[in-house]
């Protein structure tokens, strides 16, 4: 637990004074502080051994890499965009080990290029991503999570109309996980604003949704998620519904101040669309677990560009009432990211605890 708790205190103790306490600071502190967070997470996940519920299976899907051809089957790596890079590597090594210090390369820096280039304050974000669960939804979901970072360089283009370069994006994400084809039709997110109507409107769809959700699970499952059978626990069971409050409380809070952000209309108009499905997605996946993945593809613009958006507003409306009160705001985010962390950490969320490293192995998998 301690390594993940330093990783917190670094997020939030070394980012406050580097990227400054709301409002983003210019300079090389930014820059050093994103280069040093993706450092480490990259480190952390790289040197894991046995940590997270879908280790195990990657590790062996890697050892199977040893009799498989680049032409024959990929057995559960079908994508081409996860076989190819780790087959390669299999050339060089077949040590199990070698795939996680590659696959962390593949996500954590497009992740903090991502966060540097578009994230409000770059230290409010890495506190999210860790308080929310994604860096530990990244190291199971591994395949998804790269694709979940390629889409959220698409947004970008959405918001800026470019319909061809969001469509190749999305495309290119698909090579790691066809789930991203989902995304297409979401170009549309910025073409849609949100008001009392939209909120009603969705509001009614989750209801439904909710209430028919055996329906989508065998769409879902049949698409994207072939692999899983009618009786695998992630399609009989139900998450906790502690995600979906927590991901409903970002959406309403991205809704309700999302004419106090920063922004062009049309990009605060997808982070809150992605705010809603990563909420939507999360509520669906309290009844039938494996609907849940599908919030994966929203998550990295929900958090990483929403929180910071959030305490952005809230502390500038907190300033404008008292001088110096929004320290207060900014000191209310870092306790309940800490806390939110903290229980997930508590609660071993995607059986990440304990952590053991890459050099405390004793076993082979």
């Amino acid at each position: 637990m301690a390594v993940y708790l330093i990783l917190f205190l670094l997020a939030a103790g070394m980012g406050i004074p580097l990227c400054g306490i709301c409002e983003k600071k210019e300079g090389r502190g930014v820059l050093w502080y994103c280069i040093v967070m993706g450092a480490v997470l990259t480190v952390i996940s790289s040197l894991r051994f046995g940590v997270g519920y879908d280790y195990n299976l990657y590790a062996g899907w890697y050892y199977d890499l040893n009799f498989t051809d680049f032409d024959g089957p990929r057995g559960g790596r079908k994508e081409i965009g996860m076989f190819l890079p780790l087959k390669l590597l299999n050339l060089f090594t077949s040590d199990y080990a070698a795939a996680f210090p590659l696959i962390s390369l593949m996500i954590y820096v497009p992740l903090t290029v991502y966060i540097f280039r578009r994230s409000d304050n770059p230290w409010i974000s890495f506190a999210a991503f860790l308080g929310m669960g994604l860096y530990f939804n990244s190291m199971n979901f591994m395949r998804q999570f790269i694709a979940a970072v390629i889409c959220a360089y698409a947004f970008e283009y959405a918001a800026k109309g470019c319909r061809i370069r969001y469509l190749l994006i999305i495309l290119f994400g698909a090579v790691f996980h066809r789930s991203a084809l989902f995304l297409i039709p979401c170009f549309l997110f910025a073409y849609i604003g949100w008001n009392t109507v939209t909120f009603v409107i969705a509001a009614v769809l989750s209801a439904g949704a909710f209430a028919f959700s055996g329906e989508l699970m065998r769409l879902f499952t049949k698409y994207f998620y072939s692999d899983y059978t009618s009786s695998s626990s992630d399609v009989t069971s139900g998450l906790s519904p502690v995600y979906a409050v927590m991901f409903g409380v970002l959406f309403l809070l991205l809704f309700a101040l999302r004419k106090r952000t920063d922004g062009e209309e049309r990009s605060i108009n997808i982070t809150v669309w992605c705010g809603f499905f990563a909420f939507f997605f999360e509520l669906l996946g309290a009844r039938i677990a494996i609907i849940s993945r599908l919030s994966l593809l929203f998550f990295i613009p929900a958090v990483c560009l929403g929180v910071p958006k959030i305490c952005s507003a809230l502390y500038r409306m907190a300033e404008g009432r008292k001088k110096g009160a929004g320290i207060a705001v900014i000191t209310a985010a870092v306790i309940l990211l800490g806390g939110s962390y903290y229980m997930l950490i508590a609660r071993n969320y995607n059986g990440v605890m304990p952590y053991r490293t890459i050099f405390e192995r004793t076993v082979e998998i």
